[in-house]
C-alpha cells in the first residue's frame, strides 16, 4: 500500500472516521464512480465486545484495499446485541478477535434470527471471524470447568479451552495456493469434524491443534487463527474475498492490487518468512 504511504491524510482519516462516535463510513470519495456507488455492505459486528488484537486495524485495512480496488464500500458499525442485526443489507460481516468468553453471547445474539442468517449465508454472504472469534462459528467450546458453550455451528468444529496460551508466528498456504502470515495467539484447541475442509495447510506454526490443518472454511464462512492484523499482512489475499464480495453483490471489478500498492507489504513478508525459516532449521 505504497503509494498512500507518502501522504497519511487518506489513512489518518480512515483512521479518525472508525472510532466508536461514527456508526457509519465508506469511500464515496475515493473512488473513480465507475461502478454507479451499489456499495460494498460490510457490518462491523460488535467492536465493543471484539475488541482485542488489532482488530480496528484489519476495518481500516478493509477500506483501503477497496478504496485500491476501486470498489464503492460501506461499512456499518454494530454494537447493540439487543437490536436485530441487518442481514438483508450485509454483503460481509467481519468478527474481530475478542475474548473466548465472550464467544457465547455473541453466538446467541446472531442466532436469534436464524432464518435470516441461514438465509445470508446460503445467498453467499462472507462471515469472516479471527483468532477466538472463530469459537463463535463452531458447534461448541468445551471450557476447563467441564462446561459447554454452542456456538452457530456454521463451521463443523469444536473447540477445546486450553489450559495454558500458546503464541507465535504462523504461516500457512490456502486451497487455491495462496500463502498468509501473521501471529497465533491460541488458547483452545479447534479440532474439525470429518468433512470439514481447513482454511489452509501449515507451513509454520501450530495450527488448529499442533496438526497440519489451519481454520476452517465452509463457502464463504471463513475462520483463521492468523492475528498480525490478519487484513494488513495479507492484502493479496483479502483483496481477492473482497473482489469475490463485490461481484457477488453485482459490482464489477477491474482493477487488481499492483506490486507497487504491496510493495512494503511485501517486502516485510519476506523478512518475516525468512525469520520462520531459521526458526524451522534450528527446532
Amino acid at each position: 500500500m505504497v503509494n498512500d504511504m507518502n501522504n497519511f491524510e487518506k489513512f489518518n482519516r480512515i483512521r479518525s472516521d472508525a472510532d466508536r462516535n461514527r456508526l457509519e463510513i465508506s469511500n464515496e470519495t475515493e473512488v473513480s464512480g465507475s461502478n454507479g456507488f451499489r456499495f460494498l455492505h460490510i457490518l462491523w459486528l460488535y467492536p465493543d465486545v471484539l475488541n482485542i488484537h488489532g482488530g480496528r486495524g484489519d476495518i481500516m485495512g478493509l477500506m483501503h484495499i477497496c478504496n485500491m480496488l476501486d470498489i464503492p464500500v460501506e461499512i456499518r458499525r454494530w454494537d447493540s446485541m439487543k437490536e436485530d442485526i441487518p442481514y438483508d443489507w450485509a454483503d460481509m460481516i467481519y468478527l474481530n478477535s475478542g475474548e473466548l468468553k465472550c464467544a457465547g453471547d455473541v453466538a446467541k445474539a446472531m442466532g436469534r434470527q436464524r432464518a435470516q442468517l441461514d438465509a445470508y449465508v446460503a445467498r453467499g454472504g462472507y462471515i469472516i471471524a479471527t483468532a477466538s472469534s472463530g469459537a463463535i462459528l463452531a458447534k461448541y467450546t468445551e471450557k476447563l470447568d467441564g462446561s459447554v458453550v454452542k456456538g452457530l455451528g456454521l463451521l463443523d468444529m469444536e473447540w477445546k479451552e486450553r489450559a495454558s496460551v500458546w503464541g507465535d508466528d504462523i504461516w500457512f498456504k490456502t486451497e487455491d495456493g495462496q500463502e498468509v502470515i501473521g501471529n497465533q495467539i491460541q488458547v483452545a484447541d479447534v479440532l474439525l469434524h470429518a468433512g470439514q475442509k481447513p482454511l489452509g495447510t501449515i507451513i509454520y506454526g501450530r495450527g488448529n491443534h499442533g496438526s497440519f490443518d489451519e481454520g476452517a472454511r465452509r463457502g464463504n464462512v471463513i475462520f483463521t487463527s492468523c492475528l498480525g492484523p490478519f487484513v494488513t499482512k495479507n492484502p493479496k489475499y483479502v483483496a481477492g474475498l473482497l473482489a469475490d464480495a463485490a461481484e457477488r453483490s453485482g459490482i464489477k471489478v477491474t482493477k487488481t492490487l499492483a506490486d507497487d500498492d504491496i510493495e512494503i507489504e511485501t517486502e516485510s513478508a519476506k523478512y518475516i518468512k525468512n525469520f520462520m525459516l531459521d526458526k524451522m532449521k534450528n527446532k
